[in-house]
């Protein structure tokens, strides 16, 4: 492994900058294409699905009336199916499409994520985030839940972990996330290196878009913290 590692060459400071550029509109990309496939899950697939499900059902009554038992038994449990993947995709799509912060706000954003993840994952995720705290930027609320998102996901995926704490505060001048795990942690200094800690290489790239930092604090058996900080000046 060091033998292969020796032969990587040193990225140049237009290599960084570039590579730093194209992630960002990576991450434009991506948001543009999520609200694009909410669309197309809402008034296409979602409605398509609710139309197959009326159709199973007269086609039930239909063979209801010469008795059919078996066939009646079979489209029954398909008409169950249909209507339990419709609301999958209505699920999905509001995961996708995000609207909700401007009418939930982030902290009822950040509190259904974190159920979600108890639900899921069997994960205990406590969430720590004052009542009071004032409205927030739509594209820095964007930011910050695509950033708990994304950490939870990792911690899930990857930490074998059986706790994890969501902190949102606000400061003078910054907002500040922070998730932390009690999981195997990892070598920080590999992060970007064969596929390990990309999620986390987003997190940075969209709170770079903002101004914002993050910061990575892992070792070995007792954990990863994630602190995400945006300041109060971005939107």
């Amino acid at each position: 492994m060091r033998a292969d590692q020796s032969k990587l060459a040193p990225m140049t400071p237009c290599s960084v900058e570039r590579m730093h550029e194209l992630a960002g509109q990576l991450i434009v990309a991506q948001e543009t294409e999520r609200e694009r496939l909410a669309r197309e899950l809402h008034d296409n697939i979602g409605q398509g699905l609710a139309g197959v499900s009326l159709a199973l059902s007269g086609l039930r009554r239909r063979a209801a009336d010469h008795d059919p038992a078996r066939l009646q038994a079979s489209l029954t449990e398909l008409q169950r199916q249909t209507m339990e993947l419709a609301e999958t995709v209505g699920q999905l799509a509001h995961e996708l499409k995000l609207r909700g912060l401007q009418h939930i706000g982030l902290i009822e954003g950040l509190k259904l994520q974190c159920t979600d993840c108890r639900h899921e994952h069997g994960l205990d995720v406590t969430l720590d985030a004052p009542a009071d705290l004032a409205p927030v930027a739509l594209e820095t609320a964007r930011c910050l839940f695509r950033g708990a998102q994304e950490a939870l996901r990792n911690v899930a995926q990857h930490a074998r972990a059986r706790s994890a704490k969501v902190v949102l505060s606000r400061g003078d001048s910054a907002w500040t996330l922070t998730i932390a795990d009690d999981g195997v942690g990892f070598d920080v200094a590999r992060m970007g290196r064969d596929g390990e800690g990309v999620g986390l290489l987003v997190i940075e790239e969209r709170a770079r878009l903002l101004h914002g930092t993050v910061h990575v604090e892992s070792h070995s058996g007792r954990g990863t913290t994630v602190t995400m900080t945006i300041p109060e000046t971005a939107r």
